[in-house]
């Protein structure tokens, strides 16, 4: 439903929270009070999301789908002000929707149809012919009995005991937590708005998959920090630039830190690339590194080896594009800062640091963090973008794994996928612009750990 928290109907039925798949960020709705005629769900019916384009729904079987849409007009007495019509995988379902039309203001009206669903995904679009269509609530229901579709597995295996899939939400607190907590919050309030980055389309990460027989090549040494030598590991000793399976077609993520994964999980290993490109003569990087043993890993390069910072594996710890369409994560987030603490000061998981602030309070990379586990979080006003990434910051928290010009989460790039399908994911993922995504995101709650917390005794 379009509301910001559960609700329970007449038939004792449970209404999920508005999602991240519905295409609209605005909310509307009757007042509390208001009677929603037609039904005896005042609730269900009462909030709305003005301006939606779509609804996108998993499936997870080849089915015939059921689908009911619950629709209130709550703005409009007039016919004709609101009219849109309903595409489901397509083709056109309903045409012509006008609310008002047919049963006035704060008045239930549920559109019935059924759809045949083969790839996996139910996509509902809503067009505007007048107006900006409305929904309030999506019900789908299959024809035929069909399993529940199975937990996402980690883009990546790593070793089970992982601090990035580790519930941090009765783990203790750093004695400066509000203190730390405070200096986080000054550098989102100070900057751009005092909105957070949702790195989607630059400065994040782009990841490849490979097979086992992928062709494998050297990755030159591109000095782009005027070292002016090359240094050891890349090609000899552990030789990480050497026999790299990456595809001829792979594209690195956009902006200037160009970052590339490529995750041979037969091999059990993983590489990330900083500032990589491929020129006439093949590809090489401006850093970078391996993991082997990937699976017995907790997702730590080997210093000073690696695409991030603090050396922290950045795949394990970005929204990837198949979770944000599920509209759930299940793991700690990597979260890049403006001043994290200088060089010297860095917590385990990290093994490095690129942090140049000397405030005694300044969060160190590799410096777990979470939201406030008892916060409500249906009471607070914020994106749907932003209540997804709450609700895992509440368990599974943040890591502070890098420096940057914005405090910012990020993702897997989409620059892979739209090379394979010519079509950008997150441009139909968002519906709204993503520096926006984090709009409401409550940084005034967040608790910070200590030090080294969960950093293995042995």
């Amino acid at each position: 439903m379009a509301g910001p928290r559960d609700v329970t109907d007449s038939a004792g039925r449970t209404w999920t929270r508005r999602p991240a798949g519905l295409g609209s960020w605005q909310t509307g709705g009757a007042p509390v009070g208001v009677d929603v005629t037609r039904t005896r769900d005042d609730d269900v019916y009462r909030a709305t999301a003005p301006g939606v384009r779509w609804y996108r729904l998993d499936v997870p079987a080849k089915a015939d789908y059921r689908v009911r849409l619950l629709l209130a007009e709550d703005f409009h007495s007039e016919p004709g002000r609101r009219v849109f019509d309903v595409r489901a995988e397509g083709r056109v379902v309903a045409r012509s929707v006008d609310i008002a039309k047919m049963v006035g203001k704060n008045a239930a009206y549920d559109v019935r149809f059924t759809v045949p669903v083969r790839d996996g995904r139910l996509d509902l679009e809503f067009v505007a012919q007048q107006g900006n269509p409305v929904v309030s609530g999506v019900e789908v229901v299959s024809t035929t009995p069909v399993a529940p579709l199975a937990p996402l597995a980690p883009k990546v295996t790593l070793a089970g005991d992982s601090f990035y899939h580790t519930d941090i939400s009765k783990a203790p607190l750093a004695p400066n937590s509000a203190q730390a907590s405070a200096h986080l919050l000054a550098q989102v309030q100070n900057h751009w708005g005092g909105v957070a980055a949702f790195n989607a389309y630059r400065f994040n990460n782009s990841f490849y998959e490979v097979p086992a027989d992928q062709k494998k090549v050297r990755v030159a040494f591109s000095d782009c920090q005027r070292k002016g030598y090359t240094p050891s590991g890349l090609f000899d000793g552990p030789k990480y630039f050497v026999d790299v399976p990456i595809p001829d077609d792979a594209v690195p993520a956009a902006g200037s830190d160009k970052q590339l994964t490529i995750y041979d999980r037969s091999a059990d290993k993983l590489w990330d690339f900083w500032i990589a490109e491929k020129a006439a003569s093949g590809w090489k990087a401006c850093w970078g590194g391996r993991i082997d043993n990937v699976s017995k890993n907790q997702g730590i390069f080997p210093a000073p080896y690696g695409a991030t910072a603090s050396g922290l594996a950045m795949t394990p710890g970005v929204i990837s594009i198949d979770e944000f369409r599920r509209g759930r994560i299940d793991h700690a987030m990597y979260l890049a800062i403006i001043e994290p603490a200088a060089w010297a000061r860095f917590s385990w998981p990290a093994n490095r640091t690129d942090g140049h602030s000397s405030d005694p309070n300044a969060l160190m990379e590799g410096q777990r963090l979470r939201l406030d586990p008892t916060l409500d979080l249906s009471r607070i006003s914020m994106t749907p973008v932003a209540r997804m990434i709450a609700e895992a910051a509440q368990t599974y928290g943040f890591i502070v794994t890098d420096r940057a010009g914005a405090v910012a989460v990020v993702t897997e790039s989409g620059s892979a996928e739209k090379a394979r399908t010519g079509t950008h994911p997150w441009d139909g993922l968002l519906a709204g612009p993503d520096y926006k995504a984090m709009e409401g995101f409550p940084w005034g709650h967040m608790q910070v750990l200590p030090k080294d917390y969960g950093k293995p005794t042995g």
